[in-house]
């Protein structure tokens, strides 16, 4: 029983992924991982081809990712609240990004 509904639900979460490339780890980086940043931008451009393209250190609590959203960037800004890191303030700044 347990192996099929791990199957039947496969391609469901094969398919939630399936539009935003990820930036590859790197030692030392900080911040959100990158399927936190992709969940949010699938959240906010639903059929949008995603990207995380990397990410800039701000301090050990401030990180600001770079991503695209059909090939237009966009800034996210995040903060470490307690052991999670959140999007900071209201959402992330594109530049002419649109649904």
């Amino acid at each position: 029983m347990n192996k099929t509904l791990i199957l039947a639900l496969l391609p469901i979460a094969v398919e939630a992924h399936a539009n935003c490339m990820t930036d590859a780890p790197e030692i030392g980086d900080i911040g959100p991982g990158s399927e936190l940043v992709c969940n949010r931008l699938a959240q906010r451009f639903p059929r949008a081809a995603l990207a995380v393209e990397g990410r800039t250190i701000h301090s050990p609590t401030e990180v600001r990712v770079t991503a695209s959203v059909n090939g237009r960037p966009i800034v996210m800004d995040y903060r470490l609240a307690g052991f999670t890191w959140v999007l900071n303030g209201a959402d992330a700044r594109t530049t002419k990004a649109t649904d």
